[in-house]
């Protein structure tokens, strides 16, 4: 009478050796199994169970197959974002994205030919070299914007750089000084550009704002009670009308700041980080062209009775059809 215990451990032991034999599973925590299995086979076990605990190089294959897949799990995490970011661009529409569904864009005012206009040329010396100067009507006023390139230390450089590299200026064409906007004036080229039913409900001095990034300031915040809390955001220097921000302004920026990987506010969607996604991209595109190469070559997509893979299937798949050829 066989013990029960030793017959579940001849099963068990059949099992795995039947395992290992007929299917090629090439696993080394297979063979480590076995190996513990079979107690006459020790330094086998330990050869396995080290071979199996040792990792594999980067540069080898198996290592690039490694970050491959680390690489495929960060980078659908991004396709995921760019997803969500993407169906809330669309769901929302530029009008609300910008925050323009009080927006009233007034016309530019015709110039009087008439007024006579002081033209700033003592200022206009000392800016350094002028490349533009251009008239225009601010609420109402004459106003002479001076494009330059300072000559001056720009630590105490009273123009604003712009993206081109130069400086831009503001001049009264009334009186021939700096434009300095004021309160009461941003009030009205805020008013005046609002459409919405909610009422005046404050003015403020802002320097910087997380509305607005990539705005320098200084400036004012001139804000409406309306279901949508609108903000109007005026220069001080230029007297320009900034933009407008909503209560869904916030959510917006950190669309953006998400969609283009510009954690900055700048919108700016050729920085540093989305050249590395994209690099990191091309790489991962690369290497599973590579491991699909090998897969094919392994035959892992045509059955082909020269690969060592797949011997034994077609020996299998030869012996069953002559067996059919002889019963018939």
């Amino acid at each position: 009478m066989v013990d029960t215990g030793v017959r579940r451990y001849y099963l068990r032991y059949c099992f795995n050796r039947f395992m290992v034999t007929q299917l090629p599973l090439h696993c080394a925590w297979v063979e480590a199994t076995m190996a513990r299995i079979n107690p006459l086979d020790k330094e086998k076990f330990e050869e396995a169970q080290a071979q199996a605990r040792k990792r594999p190089s980067v540069f080898s294959f198996s290592g690039l197959t490694r970050l491959h897949r680390l690489a495929g799990l960060i980078l659908i995490l991004q396709l995921l974002i760019w997803t969500v970011t993407g169906i809330y661009f669309s769901w929302m529409g530029r009008e609300a994205l910008n925050a323009e569904q009080y927006l009233h864009r007034v016309p530019p005012a015709q110039l009087s030919i008439s007024e006579p206009y002081i033209i700033p040329m003592r200022q206009l010396h000392h800016l350094g070299d002028v490349y533009e100067i251009n008239v225009r009507m601010r609420d109402d006023l004459p106003q002479f914007q001076v494009t330059y390139a300072s000559q001056r230390d720009t630590r105490y450089e009273d123009g604003r750089l712009g993206a081109d590299g130069l400086y831009q200026a503001w001049f009264d064409g009334g009186t021939g000084q700096r434009w300095n906007t004021g309160a009461v004036q941003a009030q009205r080229i805020a008013v005046n550009s609002y459409l919405g039913s909610g009422m005046f409900n404050g003015i403020y001095d802002v320097r910087l704002s997380r509305d607005l990034p990539q705005w320098a300031g200084p400036g004012f915040r001139i804000e409406f009670a309306d279901r949508l809390k609108t903000r109007i955001y005026v220069d001080q220097q230029s007297g320009d009308l900034v933009a407008h921000r909503n209560r869904w302004s916030p959510v917006t920026e950190w669309m953006y700041k998400l969609h283009f990987m510009d954690y900055s506010g700048q919108r700016n969607f050729n920085n540093l980080l989305i050249i590395s996604a994209a690099v990191f991209s091309v790489w991962f595109c690369i290497t599973g062209i590579l491991m699909l190469i090998r897969i094919w070559r392994q035959g892992g997509f045509v059955a082909r009775p020269g690969l060592k893979y797949n011997a034994s299937l077609f020996e299998r798949l030869k012996s069953r059809l002559l067996g059919v050829s002889k019963k018939n």
